[in-house]
């Protein structure tokens, strides 16, 4: 079991893997609210992709930030947030327009901290 893990993390990820996700984010969100960086990195997941929320790139960036600037190697965490930041710059979401550049650069902070694709 890794250092973030938690009974009720480990729930909220079996609820994701049963795509109950609705019930992942009333899980998750008082967990990374405590700042826990595996919970926000879920949670990012969720608003990133609208999985049991409403998609919001806003809410995902904030959340892939605060794992990212941590600078956490276990489990590849902050490697995992810098590369979603760089998915999503590199996609864009709504209200979030392509950014290429600033794709490119958290795509090299992310292979930094040992996230290989």
């Amino acid at each position: 079991m890794a250092s973030f893990d938690s009974p009720e993390l480990l729930k909220a990820l079996e609820n994701i893997e049963k795509r109950n996700y609705s019930i992942a984010v009333e899980t998750l969100a008082p967990l990374a609210q405590a700042g826990n960086p595996k919970a926000q990195c879920n949670l990012a997941n969720l608003y990133h992709f609208g999985w049991g929320v409403e998609t919001d790139a806003k809410k995902a960036i904030e959340l892939y930030h605060r794992v990212a600037q941590q600078n956490i190697r276990e489990e590849y965490l902050s490697g995992l947030a810098y590369q979603s930041l760089s998915t999503i710059y590199i996609t864009g979401l709504p209200g979030i327009e392509p950014d290429r550049e600033r794709a490119a650069d958290f795509a090299d902070r992310a292979k930094e901290l040992g996230f290989v694709m």
